[in-house]
């Protein structure tokens, strides 16, 4: 795989540059500044650029899933087609997948991959171990981690959760005070795969747009590159946590955070937009 702190190149969608313009320039602003390449996705049914587009597994390597969450049931014009992987081509080749995953539910290593159980809900015609195994050959790792999703949340995706620092170290949502019972299985699934842990704040807004809960108050959902990392803030006293946090275990990474308060009430942040990617100066358009 290729992690994301190997990745100097983002896509973002020209949708997102037009819902959310001021929020889009800064973003843009500050990618660009610190040198990693930004891209446009034309032609797309939302802002989640994550979701729908292909995942860089090697270099000039790219897998597609299908694209068929269930929280867009009934909504048709919300979803994109494969027919975004002509606009990675540049990048490298791309193959197709039959499983159905949002690409927001994959957090990766080099060596290993985050997903949760809602895998088997949304494939329920594959046998489950054999579902994990085709998963490890596809996104070519060495250990598929499969977490419990938050319960009642309807888009169940690990990005919202948890990112991974290092081959042995993952950042999470710290649970304590909104669901301890939860915070306490998701830690003992990390640890049983020797993960050290490290937390966020996790104060999470209690509203819904369209029955998607608001994302104000996750911090995990930050955009992290090779040249920058880019977190969300809300306006809030927890903010300033949040960023002491990021920078004690990104002490080398700079850090700068983007209001996302607007953005979040639609129920993704800057992870969600953001498709990220290695490519080689040969190739970059910078």
């Amino acid at each position: 795989m290729i992690p994301d702190w190997e990745a100097n190149g983002v896509f973002l969608a020209d949708l997102f540059r037009v819902r959310h313009p001021a929020l889009f320039e800064q973003l843009h602003s500050i990618l660009v500044s610190h040198g990693v390449e930004v891209r446009l996705l034309d032609h797309v049914q939302d802002l989640w650029a994550r979701d729908y587009s292909p995942i860089q597994i090697g270099p000039g390597e790219f897998v597609q899933f299908r694209y068929a969450p269930d929280y867009l049931e009934g909504h048709p014009e919300l979803r994109t087609g494969r027919e975004v992987a002509g606009q990675f081509h540049e990048l490298g080749e791309c193959r197709h997948s039959e499983i159905n995953l949002d690409g927001g539910n994959v957090v990766t290593s080099r060596t290993k991959a985050i997903v949760t159980d809602k895998i088997y809900r949304e494939n329920p015609n594959w046998e489950r171990d054999k579902l994990r195994d085709e998963l490890c050959r596809t996104l070519q790792v060495e250990e598929l981690i499969v977490i419990p999703k938050e319960p009642y949340e309807p888009i169940g995706h690990a990005d919202a959760m948890i990112r991974f620092l290092s081959e042995e170290a993952v950042i999470v949502n710290e649970y304590a005070e909104v669901d301890p019972a939860f915070g306490n299985r998701l830690v003992k699934v990390l640890c049983r795969h020797g993960l050290t842990i490290e937390y966020l704040p996790y104060y999470p807004e209690k509203k819904t747009l369209a029955g998607i809960p608001s994302a104000v108050g996750n911090y995990t959902n930050f955009l992290r590159t090779k040249k920058v990392l880019v977190a969300p803030v809300y306006g809030t006293h927890h903010d300033e946590i949040a960023l002491r946090k990021l920078a004690s275990v990104f002490p080398d990474l700079p850090i700068l955070p983007l209001d996302c308060t607007e953005l979040a009430r639609e129920g993704g942040i800057l992870n969600c937009v953001s498709a990220s990617f290695r490519i080689s100066t040969k190739t970059s358009r910078l």
